[in-house]
């Protein structure tokens, strides 16, 4: 399963989520998501012990979030729920003028 994020500045879109994680300031700020390098995410709810992390790529009008694990392991459904559910609010919630659609598949 993979979330796209249709827009005409992807690249944009991923600075922005980019920022709203390490900002000091409450208000706005992407809580609970944790970037790990500069390629991918972890979000402090997950328990797992699979090291569950959403890696974006960006093409032509779109962003989109892969989740994967350590080692090819399986992604337990409730893992991909949190992923999923947190990363689709976040968008929402603090970045919904920046894309004009969200698809999930």
């Amino acid at each position: 399963m993979s979330v796209h994020f249709m827009t005409s500045s992807p690249d944009a879109l991923l600075r922005e989520f980019n920022r709203r994680i390490v900002q000091e300031e409450a208000w706005g700020k992407a809580e609970g998501w944790m970037l790990k390098g500069d390629t991918s995410y972890q979000h402090s709810e997950d328990v797992s012990d699979i090291g569950a992390m959403l890696v974006p790529s960006v093409d032509a009008g779109t962003l989109t979030f892969e989740l994967h694990a350590d080692g090819g392991k399986g992604i337990p459904p409730d893992v991909v729920k949190l992923y999923y559910t947190r990363l689709v609010e976040t968008f929402l919630r603090w970045m919904d003028v920046r894309f004009d659609e969200v698809r999930l598949n």
